[in-house]
């Protein structure tokens, strides 16, 4: 598996994150728990908080499929709102590269920390 040497975190993902409503049932809100919960109030916010926490170091394998190979790092955030809570990143390698791009973000179900 290839060891990525940097990240990349398109702004086009961070606007996903920060605009995304999802049916009732259907998946997290995730605009509410970035706008309402944490508090941010841009993908710019959103994309800089996250990767003030990641590192490559952080980076855990988990495994590869079609696209490439999986890779994940938990983090706890604070966001402009003072919550701070466990979110789970996924970035993925393209075969052939070394390069980590952001793929999603999400919060861990008991991950709000005190």
């Amino acid at each position: 598996m290839t060891q990525p040497v940097s990240l990349v975190f398109p702004i086009e993902k961070a606007t996903y994150l920060f605009t995304r409503e999802t049916e009732p049932k259907k998946g997290g809100d995730k605009q509410k728990f970035w706008r309402e919960v944490m508090g941010f109030e841009s993908p710019e916010a959103i994309r800089e908080a996250i990767l003030a926490e990641v590192t490559i170091d952080l980076l855990e394998a988990r495994g590869q499929d079609d696209h490439g190979y999986r890779f994940q790092a938990v983090v706890l955030m604070t966001g402009r709102s003072e919550v701070t809570w466990q979110v789970r990143t996924g970035w993925i390698v393209r075969y052939g590269g070394d390069v980590a791009r952001f793929v999603t973000a999400v919060p861990e179900r008991s991950g709000r920390q005190k």
